[in-house]
């Protein structure tokens, strides 16, 4: 493919986002489960509860991950449904204020435009109420007919079969790198309906709990102080990190989807960090050791900076680095998007393990 019009087509949902903080010492709290691991949100009825302040911003899995990869360097363009009421020119001009084109999205006729509410609690965990805009416009001709790129990237699709056309879309840009990250859609389709799609996929970004649904294994537990390379891959974290009581054996996770095709898999765990697996290679980045104020957008800014550095033409251990660099920014800001490093600042932070 000579002279590609964009470096990455970003596929997925885009949200007006409103992100609340929730005080310690307000009227709404948190209680645990009498069973179980759960925590609730407890907020009093018939209430107005004052904020003390809100951000509001274009977000959703398209816009996160394209505005990431404009201050990485890359030239994008968001692929997902908008409305054509509220909200509608609000997301275009925070799209346009990062350069992001907007070309070729597709217009839901008579409908607002996807919403979220945030709520993120002092702990930083986060409840989110939501509202998602479809429309059967954007459906598999919407990729077939994409300008030329030299990365696809997908986010959560909620409808339409694009993913499905991704073998024919290769067929015409055999050289197109193409990294996804499914949802629950995808899980509940099953491991089998994606058989024709995982040969081409060039990275798979899935959690733990994401991993297990998809393949119908569990990986199995170990404390962190047996820690053996065999078993969780070897460690490039390139900082002081923050060290889990345990870690995860993904290896049957991992080997089933590389035997279904995909070319690298990229499985996180939380605080228990990131393993990559190829056919050659195994690698630990554990996560750094930064405040925690907001974990909205972590995933997405982690697969962002690992496919960005791919893309520069850096290593599997720097794709890992960039990958960790901006995932532990954008937990220390409130919001998916202001903690994403730009070019500089990550190159800077990479040089410096050097």
């Amino acid at each position: 493919m000579q002279n590609p019009k964009f470096d990455i087509l970003c596929f997925g949902s885009l949200t007006l986002d409103i992100f609340i903080p929730l005080s310690e010492d307000g009227p709404i709290a948190i209680e645990q489960a009498l069973e179980g691991p759960e925590s609730f949100l407890k907020v009093p009825l018939g209430e107005k509860i004052q904020v003390r302040h809100s951000l509001v911003q274009a977000g959703g899995g398209a816009a996160n991950t394209a505005v990431g990869f404009a201050k990485l360097g890359l030239k994008p363009s968001v692929f997902g449904v908008i409305g054509d009421q509220s909200y509608q020119g609000f997301i275009y001009d925070q799209l346009h204020e990062h350069n992001i084109d907007t070309d070729y999205l597709t217009v839901a006729k008579n409908q607002s435009s996807s919403f979220s509410i945030i709520l993120n609690s002092w702990e930083g965990e986060r409840t989110v109420l939501h509202r998602r805009t479809v429309c059967e416009n954007f459906n598999d001709q919407t990729l077939l007919k994409a300008p030329t790129t030299k990365a696809l990237y997908f986010g959560h699709l909620c409808a339409g079969n694009i993913l499905e056309s991704i073998p024919q879309f290769k067929g015409q840009y055999p050289d197109t790198f193409v990294a996804w990250n499914p949802g629950g859609t995808q899980f509940k389709l099953g491991f089998e309906h994606y058989r024709s799609v995982f040969p081409e996929i060039d990275c798979l970004f899935i959690n733990r709990e994401e991993a297990e649904a998809f393949t119908g294994l569990k990986a199995e537990i170990h404390r962190f102080t047996d820690y053996d390379p065999v078993l969780f891959g070897r460690e490039v974290t390139p900082y002081t990190a923050y060290e889990p009581q345990h870690l995860a054996d993904m290896r049957p996770l991992a080997d089933k989807f590389l035997k279904a095709g995909v070319k690298n898999v990229i499985i996180t765990d939380g605080r228990r960090g990131a393993q990559v697996f190829t056919k050659t290679d195994h690698l630990l980045s554990l996560p750094q050791q930064v405040p925690v104020v907001d974990t909205l957008g972590a995933g997405d800014s982690f697969a962002v900076g690992f496919v960005a550095a791919a893309l520069h033409g850096e290593n599997l251990a720097q794709q890992m680095a960039w990958g960790s660099f901006n995932a532990a920014s954008v937990i220390q800001k409130f919001g998916a998007q202001p903690g994403q490093l730009k070019l500089p600042e990550v190159e800077a932070l990479t040089s410096a393990m050097e």
